[in-house]
Protein backbone atom coordinates (compact mmCIF):
# COMPACT_ATOMS: atom_id res chain seq x y z
CA UNK A 1 0.00 0.00 0.00
CA UNK A 2 1.96 3.22 -0.65
CA UNK A 3 2.16 4.35 2.61
CA UNK A 4 -1.19 4.61 2.42
CA UNK A 5 -4.30 2.87 4.17
CA UNK A 6 -7.82 3.34 2.20
CA UNK A 7 -8.81 4.31 5.36
CA UNK A 8 -12.49 1.95 5.81
CA UNK A 9 -12.40 0.70 2.05
CA UNK A 10 -11.21 3.73 0.39
CA UNK A 11 -7.46 3.78 1.45
CA UNK A 12 -5.69 6.98 0.38
CA UNK A 13 -3.59 6.76 -2.73
CA UNK A 14 -1.32 9.52 -1.07
CA UNK A 15 0.92 8.66 1.93
CA UNK A 16 1.57 10.97 4.80
CA UNK A 17 0.09 14.07 4.97
CA UNK A 18 2.31 16.48 2.96
CA UNK A 19 4.91 17.58 5.26
CA UNK A 20 7.75 19.32 3.19
CA UNK A 21 8.98 19.52 0.27
CA UNK A 22 12.22 18.36 -0.33
CA UNK A 23 14.57 20.52 -1.32
CA UNK A 24 17.58 18.71 -3.57
CA UNK A 25 20.89 20.66 -4.68
CA UNK A 26 23.17 19.39 -7.37
CA UNK A 27 26.76 20.08 -8.03
CA UNK A 28 28.08 18.54 -10.70
CA UNK A 29 25.16 15.89 -10.75
CA UNK A 30 25.78 14.41 -7.68
CA UNK A 31 23.79 15.43 -4.27
CA UNK A 32 25.29 17.89 -2.35
CA UNK A 33 26.92 16.85 0.97
CA UNK A 34 24.42 18.44 3.19
CA UNK A 35 20.92 17.60 1.66
CA UNK A 36 19.03 15.53 3.95
CA UNK A 37 19.48 16.07 7.67
CA UNK A 38 22.20 15.00 9.73
CA UNK A 39 22.41 12.60 12.40
CA UNK A 40 23.16 13.43 16.27
CA UNK A 41 27.13 12.42 16.37
CA UNK A 42 26.97 11.78 19.63
CA UNK A 43 25.21 8.09 18.46
CA UNK A 44 25.53 7.82 15.07
CA UNK A 45 27.97 7.71 12.76
CA UNK A 46 28.62 11.74 13.00
CA UNK A 47 28.21 11.47 8.80
CA UNK A 48 31.53 10.21 8.59
CA UNK A 49 32.67 6.17 8.02
CA UNK A 50 34.79 4.56 10.07
CA UNK A 51 38.03 3.41 8.23
CA UNK A 52 36.81 -0.09 7.92
CA UNK A 53 34.07 0.56 6.22
CA UNK A 54 35.57 2.25 3.78
CA UNK A 55 36.33 -0.59 1.28
CA UNK A 56 33.07 -2.29 1.49
CA UNK A 57 30.37 -1.86 -1.13
CA UNK A 58 27.00 0.09 -0.84
CA UNK A 59 24.18 -1.21 -0.75
CA UNK A 60 20.81 -0.15 -2.21
CA UNK A 61 17.14 -1.17 -1.29
CA UNK A 62 14.53 -0.20 -3.24
CA UNK A 63 11.17 -0.93 -2.56
CA UNK A 64 8.33 -1.23 -5.19
CA UNK A 65 5.61 -0.85 -3.23
CA UNK A 66 2.23 -2.81 -4.27
CA UNK A 67 4.38 -4.99 -6.98
CA UNK A 68 3.05 -8.71 -7.22
CA UNK A 69 5.63 -11.10 -7.44
CA UNK A 70 3.78 -12.36 -10.77
CA UNK A 71 4.25 -8.95 -12.09
CA UNK A 72 7.59 -9.98 -13.13
CA UNK A 73 6.05 -12.89 -15.69
CA UNK A 74 3.19 -11.13 -16.30
CA UNK A 75 4.50 -8.15 -17.94
CA UNK A 76 7.12 -6.92 -20.10
CA UNK A 77 9.79 -5.74 -18.21
CA UNK A 78 12.83 -5.18 -19.78
CA UNK A 79 15.06 -3.66 -17.07
CA UNK A 80 13.84 -5.97 -13.79
CA UNK A 81 14.90 -8.62 -16.64
CA UNK A 82 18.83 -6.65 -16.60
CA UNK A 83 18.91 -7.24 -13.13
CA UNK A 84 17.60 -10.81 -12.89
CA UNK A 85 20.32 -11.88 -15.95
CA UNK A 86 22.82 -9.87 -13.70
CA UNK A 87 21.78 -11.45 -10.68
CA UNK A 88 19.39 -13.85 -8.57
CA UNK A 89 15.73 -13.45 -8.18
CA UNK A 90 13.41 -15.59 -5.40
CA UNK A 91 10.74 -17.08 -7.15
CA UNK A 92 8.54 -15.19 -4.71
CA UNK A 93 8.87 -13.45 -1.03
CA UNK A 94 6.70 -13.75 1.87
CA UNK A 95 5.55 -10.87 3.26
CA UNK A 96 4.39 -10.77 7.22
CA UNK A 97 0.96 -10.71 8.27
CA UNK A 98 -0.97 -8.75 8.23
CA UNK A 99 0.07 -7.71 4.29
CA UNK A 100 -0.02 -4.06 4.90
CA UNK A 101 3.18 -1.55 3.92
CA UNK A 102 4.33 0.13 6.88
CA UNK A 103 4.33 -3.78 9.08
CA UNK A 104 6.03 -4.80 6.12
CA UNK A 105 8.39 -2.06 5.13
CA UNK A 106 9.30 -2.48 8.76
CA UNK A 107 9.79 -5.56 9.30
CA UNK A 108 12.16 -5.56 6.12
CA UNK A 109 14.70 -3.57 7.63
CA UNK A 110 14.30 -4.94 11.41
CA UNK A 111 14.02 -9.29 11.05
CA UNK A 112 10.55 -8.70 13.07
CA UNK A 113 7.64 -9.69 12.75
CA UNK A 114 4.71 -6.94 13.51
CA UNK A 115 3.67 -8.47 17.11
CA UNK A 116 7.68 -7.51 18.22
CA UNK A 117 8.64 -4.11 16.29
CA UNK A 118 5.10 -3.02 16.94
CA UNK A 119 3.94 -1.55 13.75
CA UNK A 120 0.66 -3.48 13.13
CA UNK A 121 -0.97 -1.73 10.49
CA UNK A 122 -0.44 1.71 8.70
CA UNK A 123 -2.61 2.92 11.45
CA UNK A 124 -3.68 1.23 15.13
CA UNK A 125 -4.66 1.85 18.79
CA UNK A 126 -1.94 1.59 21.27
CA UNK A 127 -4.08 0.81 24.85
CA UNK A 128 -1.01 0.66 26.63
CA UNK A 129 -0.33 4.34 25.56
CA UNK A 130 -3.69 5.26 25.88
CA UNK A 131 -3.29 6.53 22.03
CA UNK A 132 -3.41 5.74 17.96
CA UNK A 133 -0.30 5.97 15.63
CA UNK A 134 -0.95 6.93 12.22
CA UNK A 135 0.80 7.67 9.41
CA UNK A 136 -0.86 10.54 8.38
CA UNK A 137 -0.38 12.34 11.76
CA UNK A 138 3.76 13.94 11.77
CA UNK A 139 3.83 13.93 15.67
CA UNK A 140 3.21 10.02 15.40
CA UNK A 141 5.46 9.32 12.24
CA UNK A 142 8.44 11.02 13.20
CA UNK A 143 8.16 9.75 16.71
CA UNK A 144 10.94 7.35 16.98
CA UNK A 145 9.37 5.74 20.60
CA UNK A 146 6.97 4.28 18.54
CA UNK A 147 8.59 1.92 16.72
CA UNK A 148 10.56 -1.26 18.90
CA UNK A 149 13.59 -3.19 17.14
CA UNK A 150 16.75 -1.68 15.31
CA UNK A 151 16.55 -0.90 11.62
CA UNK A 152 19.42 -1.46 9.79
CA UNK A 153 20.15 2.06 9.13
CA UNK A 154 20.29 2.23 12.83
CA UNK A 155 22.40 -1.01 13.10
CA UNK A 156 24.77 1.08 10.49
CA UNK A 157 24.92 4.28 12.04
CA UNK A 158 26.23 3.23 15.84
CA UNK A 159 28.47 0.51 13.87
CA UNK A 160 30.22 3.54 12.25
CA UNK A 161 28.37 3.58 8.98
CA UNK A 162 27.20 6.27 6.84
CA UNK A 163 23.26 5.70 5.99
CA UNK A 164 20.92 7.48 3.92
CA UNK A 165 16.90 6.94 3.16
CA UNK A 166 15.67 8.47 0.13
CA UNK A 167 11.94 7.28 1.85
CA UNK A 168 11.26 4.47 4.29
CA UNK A 169 8.66 3.48 6.83
CA UNK A 170 10.02 4.94 9.83
CA UNK A 171 13.14 6.40 8.36
CA UNK A 172 12.24 10.42 9.85
CA UNK A 173 11.30 8.85 12.97
CA UNK A 174 14.55 9.27 15.83
CA UNK A 175 14.51 5.32 16.80
CA UNK A 176 16.50 5.38 19.99
CA UNK A 177 17.53 8.53 18.92
CA UNK A 178 19.26 8.30 16.16
CA UNK A 179 18.22 8.86 11.81
CA UNK A 180 20.14 8.15 9.12
CA UNK A 181 22.91 10.70 8.31
CA UNK A 182 21.09 11.86 5.29
CA UNK A 183 16.81 10.84 5.42
CA UNK A 184 13.89 13.37 4.07
CA UNK A 185 10.31 13.43 5.26
CA UNK A 186 7.93 11.63 3.20
CA UNK A 187 6.49 13.58 0.18
CA UNK A 188 5.45 11.74 -2.40
CA UNK A 189 5.16 14.54 -5.07
CA UNK A 190 8.76 14.59 -5.30
CA UNK A 191 9.40 13.31 -8.27
CA UNK A 192 11.33 9.79 -9.16
CA UNK A 193 13.83 11.54 -11.11
CA UNK A 194 14.76 13.35 -8.40
CA UNK A 195 14.89 10.32 -6.18
CA UNK A 196 17.01 8.61 -8.29
CA UNK A 197 19.35 11.66 -9.24
CA UNK A 198 20.10 12.06 -5.38
CA UNK A 199 20.75 8.35 -4.87
CA UNK A 200 23.34 8.31 -7.41
CA UNK A 201 24.67 11.38 -6.16
CA UNK A 202 25.03 9.72 -2.56
CA UNK A 203 26.70 7.12 -4.47
CA UNK A 204 29.43 9.83 -5.95
CA UNK A 205 30.17 11.48 -2.64
CA UNK A 206 34.06 11.06 -1.13
CA UNK A 207 34.72 7.81 0.41
CA UNK A 208 34.69 8.99 4.10
CA UNK A 209 30.96 10.69 3.50
CA UNK A 210 29.56 8.03 1.02
CA UNK A 211 26.55 5.93 2.09
CA UNK A 212 26.83 2.39 2.16
CA UNK A 213 23.44 1.71 2.83
CA UNK A 214 20.50 3.48 1.14
CA UNK A 215 17.12 2.87 0.98
CA UNK A 216 14.94 4.51 -2.28
CA UNK A 217 11.29 4.26 -2.79
CA UNK A 218 8.23 4.19 -5.09
CA UNK A 219 4.91 4.09 -4.68
CA UNK A 220 3.08 4.35 -8.62
CA UNK A 221 2.10 0.75 -8.80
CA UNK A 222 0.29 0.53 -5.42
CA UNK A 223 -1.06 4.06 -5.59
CA UNK A 224 -2.93 3.27 -9.19
CA UNK A 225 -4.26 0.02 -8.06
CA UNK A 226 -6.31 1.64 -4.86
CA UNK A 227 -8.27 3.11 -7.61
CA UNK A 228 -8.70 0.80 -10.50
CA UNK A 229 -8.74 -3.36 -10.37
CA UNK A 230 -5.34 -4.86 -11.06
CA UNK A 231 -6.04 -5.87 -14.34
CA UNK A 232 -6.68 -2.50 -15.81
CA UNK A 233 -4.83 -0.75 -18.25
CA UNK A 234 -3.70 2.02 -16.25
CA UNK A 235 -1.81 -0.61 -13.78
CA UNK A 236 -0.32 -2.29 -16.45
CA UNK A 237 1.13 0.86 -17.27
CA UNK A 238 2.10 2.15 -14.15
CA UNK A 239 4.19 -1.31 -13.90
CA UNK A 240 5.98 -0.70 -17.28
CA UNK A 241 6.41 2.78 -15.66
CA UNK A 242 8.23 1.47 -12.66
CA UNK A 243 10.42 -1.07 -15.07
CA UNK A 244 11.73 2.42 -17.19
CA UNK A 245 12.60 4.44 -13.95
CA UNK A 246 14.53 1.43 -12.80
CA UNK A 247 16.52 1.64 -16.00
CA UNK A 248 17.55 4.85 -15.13
CA UNK A 249 18.69 4.13 -12.13
CA UNK A 250 20.66 0.94 -13.88
CA UNK A 251 22.02 3.13 -16.10
CA UNK A 252 23.29 5.62 -13.48
CA UNK A 253 24.72 2.93 -11.73
CA UNK A 254 26.51 1.50 -14.47
CA UNK A 255 28.51 4.75 -14.90
CA UNK A 256 29.90 3.91 -11.36
CA UNK A 257 32.29 1.50 -10.62
CA UNK A 258 29.90 -1.59 -10.58
CA UNK A 259 31.96 -3.67 -8.22
CA UNK A 260 30.82 -1.62 -5.49
CA UNK A 261 27.20 -1.37 -4.95
CA UNK A 262 24.79 -4.24 -4.47
CA UNK A 263 21.27 -3.35 -5.92
CA UNK A 264 18.24 -5.50 -3.52
CA UNK A 265 14.96 -5.01 -5.02
CA UNK A 266 12.13 -5.47 -3.16
CA UNK A 267 8.74 -5.08 -2.37
CA UNK A 268 6.15 -4.80 0.62
CA UNK A 269 3.39 -7.12 -0.40
CA UNK A 270 0.61 -7.96 -3.33
CA UNK A 271 -2.53 -6.83 -4.50
CA UNK A 272 -6.18 -8.51 -5.07
CA UNK A 273 -9.28 -6.99 -6.04
CA UNK A 274 -12.30 -6.16 -4.06
CA UNK A 275 -15.74 -3.85 -4.19
CA UNK A 276 -18.84 -2.29 -2.74
CA UNK A 277 -20.29 -5.70 -2.96
CA UNK A 278 -17.32 -7.79 -1.58
CA UNK A 279 -17.57 -5.36 1.75
CA UNK A 280 -19.26 -6.22 4.99
CA UNK A 281 -20.12 -3.72 6.99
CA UNK A 282 -19.29 -3.72 11.39
CA UNK A 283 -22.39 -2.38 12.10
CA UNK A 284 -24.48 -4.54 10.21
CA UNK A 285 -22.83 -7.67 12.31
CA UNK A 286 -23.14 -6.74 15.70
CA UNK A 287 -24.02 -3.41 17.97
CA UNK A 288 -20.66 -1.10 18.31
CA UNK A 289 -20.83 0.21 21.16
CA UNK A 290 -17.95 0.03 23.92
CA UNK A 291 -15.87 -0.92 20.53
CA UNK A 292 -13.11 0.63 19.22
CA UNK A 293 -11.47 -0.22 15.20
CA UNK A 294 -7.94 0.00 15.55
CA UNK A 295 -7.95 -0.26 12.00
CA UNK A 296 -10.21 -1.94 9.20
CA UNK A 297 -9.79 -3.51 5.92
CA UNK A 298 -9.01 -7.24 5.13
CA UNK A 299 -8.20 -7.52 8.73
CA UNK A 300 -9.59 -5.52 11.53
CA UNK A 301 -8.66 -4.96 14.81
CA UNK A 302 -10.93 -4.28 17.65
CA UNK A 303 -10.68 -3.29 21.20
CA UNK A 304 -13.26 -4.14 23.24
CA UNK A 305 -14.64 -1.84 26.62
CA UNK A 306 -16.66 -3.53 29.22
CA UNK A 307 -19.56 -1.48 27.64
CA UNK A 308 -19.30 -3.97 25.24
CA UNK A 309 -19.20 -7.30 27.22
CA UNK A 310 -16.13 -9.50 27.03
CA UNK A 311 -14.07 -10.27 23.58
CA UNK A 312 -15.31 -13.98 23.83
CA UNK A 313 -19.02 -12.21 23.55
CA UNK A 314 -18.01 -9.84 20.60
CA UNK A 315 -15.93 -12.50 18.90
CA UNK A 316 -19.10 -14.51 18.83
CA UNK A 317 -21.47 -12.34 17.82
CA UNK A 318 -19.62 -11.16 14.80
CA UNK A 319 -18.44 -15.05 14.06
CA UNK A 320 -22.52 -15.91 14.33
CA UNK A 321 -22.95 -13.56 11.37
CA UNK A 322 -20.48 -13.04 9.76
CA UNK A 323 -19.67 -15.12 6.07
CA UNK A 324 -16.58 -14.96 4.19
CA UNK A 325 -14.32 -14.27 7.37
CA UNK A 326 -13.67 -15.25 10.73
CA UNK A 327 -12.92 -13.27 14.14
CA UNK A 328 -10.46 -14.37 16.55
CA UNK A 329 -9.16 -13.47 20.07
CA UNK A 330 -6.05 -12.37 19.27
CA UNK A 331 -4.67 -15.21 21.42
CA UNK A 332 -6.50 -17.30 18.97
CA UNK A 333 -4.94 -16.01 15.71
CA UNK A 334 -3.29 -18.52 13.51
CA UNK A 335 0.39 -19.20 15.10
CA UNK A 336 1.65 -18.53 11.43
CA UNK A 337 0.65 -14.84 11.39
CA UNK A 338 2.77 -14.04 14.35
CA UNK A 339 0.34 -11.83 15.21
CA UNK A 340 -0.72 -12.85 19.12
CA UNK A 341 2.15 -11.23 21.24
CA UNK A 342 1.26 -7.00 21.00
CA UNK A 343 -2.11 -5.33 22.30
CA UNK A 344 -1.62 -3.06 19.56
CA UNK A 345 -3.46 -5.66 16.95
CA UNK A 346 -6.92 -5.67 19.41
CA UNK A 347 -8.49 -7.64 21.28
CA UNK A 348 -10.37 -9.47 18.24
CA UNK A 349 -9.31 -9.60 15.26
CA UNK A 350 -10.92 -10.58 12.11
CA UNK A 351 -9.50 -11.96 9.44
CA UNK A 352 -11.27 -12.10 5.94
CA UNK A 353 -11.17 -14.19 2.93
CA UNK A 354 -9.15 -12.77 -0.31
CA UNK A 355 -11.16 -9.89 -1.71
CA UNK A 356 -13.31 -9.53 1.70
CA UNK A 357 -13.03 -6.28 3.52
CA UNK A 358 -14.71 -5.25 6.77
CA UNK A 359 -15.58 -1.26 6.78
CA UNK A 360 -16.08 0.50 9.79
CA UNK A 361 -18.33 3.30 8.25
CA UNK A 362 -20.58 3.92 5.37
CA UNK A 363 -19.12 3.92 2.05
CA UNK A 364 -19.64 6.50 -0.31
CA UNK A 365 -21.74 6.77 -3.12
CA UNK A 366 -18.69 6.89 -5.87
CA UNK A 367 -17.35 3.85 -4.19
CA UNK A 368 -20.20 2.07 -4.62
CA UNK A 369 -20.24 1.84 -7.97
CA UNK A 370 -17.00 0.33 -8.34
CA UNK A 371 -14.11 -1.96 -7.79
CA UNK A 372 -10.36 -1.37 -7.07
CA UNK A 373 -7.30 -3.55 -5.87
CA UNK A 374 -6.54 -3.84 -1.75
CA UNK A 375 -3.89 -5.76 0.15
CA UNK A 376 -3.61 -6.95 3.79
CA UNK A 377 -5.16 -10.70 3.32
CA UNK A 378 -3.24 -13.87 4.26
CA UNK A 379 0.67 -13.70 3.10
CA UNK A 380 0.88 -17.26 1.71
CA UNK A 381 -1.80 -16.34 -0.89
CA UNK A 382 -0.30 -15.96 -4.10
CA UNK A 383 -1.63 -12.49 -4.74
CA UNK A 384 -0.15 -11.27 -1.79
CA UNK A 385 3.63 -12.36 -2.63
CA UNK A 386 6.25 -9.76 -3.03
CA UNK A 387 9.53 -9.87 -5.15
CA UNK A 388 13.03 -10.25 -4.39
CA UNK A 389 16.16 -9.63 -6.78
CA UNK A 390 19.80 -9.00 -5.92
CA UNK A 391 22.32 -7.92 -8.49
CA UNK A 392 26.07 -6.96 -7.57
CA UNK A 393 29.09 -8.24 -6.63
CA UNK A 394 29.79 -11.75 -5.43
CA UNK A 395 26.37 -12.64 -6.35
CA UNK A 396 25.49 -15.18 -9.21
CA UNK A 397 24.20 -14.19 -12.54
CA UNK A 398 20.66 -15.46 -14.10
CA UNK A 399 20.00 -17.42 -10.44
CA UNK A 400 16.62 -18.12 -9.56
CA UNK A 401 16.02 -19.59 -5.73
CA UNK A 402 13.27 -20.54 -3.57
CA UNK A 403 10.61 -18.11 -2.08
CA UNK A 404 12.38 -16.14 1.02
CA UNK A 405 10.68 -14.47 3.59
CA UNK A 406 11.04 -10.79 4.11
CA UNK A 407 12.19 -11.18 8.07
CA UNK A 408 15.31 -12.61 6.10
CA UNK A 409 16.42 -9.31 4.26
CA UNK A 410 17.65 -7.84 7.28
CA UNK A 411 19.99 -9.77 8.96
CA UNK A 412 21.61 -10.43 4.36
CA UNK A 413 21.97 -6.69 4.60
CA UNK A 414 24.12 -6.76 7.96
CA UNK A 415 25.93 -9.76 6.40
CA UNK A 416 27.01 -8.25 2.88
CA UNK A 417 27.49 -5.04 4.60
CA UNK A 418 30.05 -6.61 7.76
CA UNK A 419 27.66 -5.50 10.55
CA UNK A 420 26.81 -7.48 13.50
CA UNK A 421 22.53 -7.62 13.90
CA UNK A 422 20.75 -6.57 16.38
CA UNK A 423 19.92 -9.11 18.69
CA UNK A 424 16.78 -11.45 19.44
CA UNK A 425 15.37 -10.44 15.79
CA UNK A 426 12.86 -13.27 13.96
CA UNK A 427 14.58 -13.32 10.98
CA UNK A 428 17.51 -16.07 10.13
CA UNK A 429 21.12 -15.26 9.79
CA UNK A 430 22.63 -16.86 6.74
CA UNK A 431 18.83 -18.49 5.32
CA UNK A 432 19.02 -15.95 1.99
CA UNK A 433 22.76 -16.27 1.89
CA UNK A 434 22.69 -20.00 1.82
CA UNK A 435 20.23 -19.97 -1.26
CA UNK A 436 22.35 -17.67 -3.10
CA UNK A 437 25.25 -19.46 -2.77
CA UNK A 438 24.15 -23.06 -3.23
Amino acid sequence: MVWSIHMNMERTVRHFTVLCVLSVAFACGAAHPDDGRQASPAKGSGGVNRTEHLQKPSLLLVSFDGFRADYLDRFQLPNFRRVMSRGARAQSMLPVFPTITFPNHYSLVTGLYPEHHGIVENGFFDPVRNAPYSFRNPLTVTDGSWYGGEPIWLTAERQGMVAACFFWPGSDADVKGIRPTFWNKYDGSVPNGTRIETVLGWLQLPPERRPHLITLYFSDVDSISHRKPIGDLDVAAAVGGVDRWLGVLLDGLAKIDPGRVLLLLTSDHGMADTAAVRTVQLGDLIDTTGIRAGYSGPVTGLHVSVAAGTPQSVRDRINAGLQHGRAYLRQEVPERHHFRDSPRAGDVVVIMEEGWVIATSILNRATLQREWGEHGWDPDLPSMKAIFLIAGPGIPGGATIPEVENIDVYPLMAELLGLTPAAAIDGHPGRIRALLNR
